[in-house]
């Protein structure tokens, strides 16, 4: 017989303490790594909330990382590892660039063309899950292994499309030509780079969670994620777990039209830098419910936030912000593993 499952208070103080480690670890490693400890810790800790452009730019950041990661939890919860997030990302960016121009070509309402380029993006991500959802069903290939490959394989393509044919003419950047500004997400605190996409991110995650715990076809999935041959016995189809399979695919390229719509205003070749392998750990660390969500995903923001600061204003590596996630994931996992 299986252990009893943690109580969700117990879950959520292991990952507040895995949090809280990570931090002390952050403290330590300013110490080895830093000729000036006490510089880099403010840089690190302080610097994202020393300017309103730099908190704002945070929350911005955090406006993907949350989409991604309540759409790995709506995988989760069907018993799906998406390990496709950068690359359903990946292809929302460009799904997205390419939808504004045509909005900007036909002339289209701002509003329309903006709500254009967002579904695009999310069309975009959901063909490619859709793929590894398919597989799984037709061959029973594991989708934790073909959406990675799938994923990979889209980065590919689109690093090349957008640093090549599709590049802009005579600019020394590897990217697209710029988005029209009235197709691109309005900003709410110019000139930082806050924009619409934030509370956007946030009416999805209201609207997320409602559905995993409020409606009958999120009972069904959790009830799939929990126990698949109980599910089917009483008449849930495993397609139903495709159907997660997709709708988290959607969410990625959603995050990634945020990213276009919004700072960037272009689609740019490494333009994810992350943003769904990140979207990922936020998940782990939030829970499956993805009732953490939003706190997890702003950690992970000032993490990234105060590591590129904390580069720019000490000797402080910027990659310190990799190397804490690494910890807290490693703290999490090893803790639930720990009362199995």
């Amino acid at each position: 017989m299986n252990a009893p499952a943690p109580r969700a208070g117990v879950m959520a103080w292991s990952r507040v303490l895995a949090l809280g480690a990570a931090i002390l670890i952050a403290i330590i490693y300013a110490f080895v790594a830093s000729s000036d400890p006490r510089e880099a810790m403010k840089a690190f800790f302080l610097s994202p909330f020393s300017s309103d452009y730099t908190f704002f730019s945070m929350l911005e950041y955090s406006g993907p990382l949350l989409i991604c990661a309540l759409g790995a939890c709506v995988a989760f919860r069907a018993g799906a590892f998406n390990l496709g997030g950068e690359g359903q990302v990946s292809v929302g960016t460009l799904a997205a660039a390419l939808a504004a121009g045509i909005s900007s070509r036909l002339g289209l309402d701002p509003g329309l063309g903006i709500a254009f380029s967002i579904l695009t993006a999310a069309a975009a991500g959901a063909f490619l899950a859709y793929l590894s959802a398919i597989a799984e069903l037709k061959t029973g290939a594991q989708v934790m292994l073909t959406s990675f490959l799938v994923s990979q394989t889209a980065l590919i393509v689109v690093d090349w499309a957008v640093g090549g044919p599709l590049r802009e003419e005579g600019s020394n950047l590897l990217g697209m030509a710029p988005i029209d500004s009235v197709y691109r997400l309005p900003l709410l605190a110019p000139p930082s780079p806050l924009s619409l996409g934030f509370p956007l991110a946030l009416a999805l995650a209201a609207l997320t969670i409602l559905f995993t715990k409020g409606s009958r076809q999120g009972m069904e999935i959790r009830l799939l994620g929990k126990n698949p041959s109980f599910a089917w016995a009483v008449g849930i189809s495993p397609k139903l777990g495709a159907a997660a399979m997709v709708l988290s695919g959607a969410m990625g390229g959603m995050a990634g039209s945020l990213l276009v719509l919004g700072q960037a205003g272009r689609a740019v070749k490494g333009m994810t830098g992350g943003v769904g392998w990140n979207g990922l750990a936020v998940a782990l660390i939030s829970g499956t419910d993805g009732l953490g969500a939003v706190p997890a995903a702003l950690f992970f923001a000032w993490l990234d936030s105060g590591s590129k600061q904390a580069s720019i204003l000490s000797d402080l590596s910027p990659d310190a912000s990799s190397v804490l996630v690494a910890i807290a994931l490693f703290l999490i996992t090893a803790r639930r593993r720990g009362r199995r």
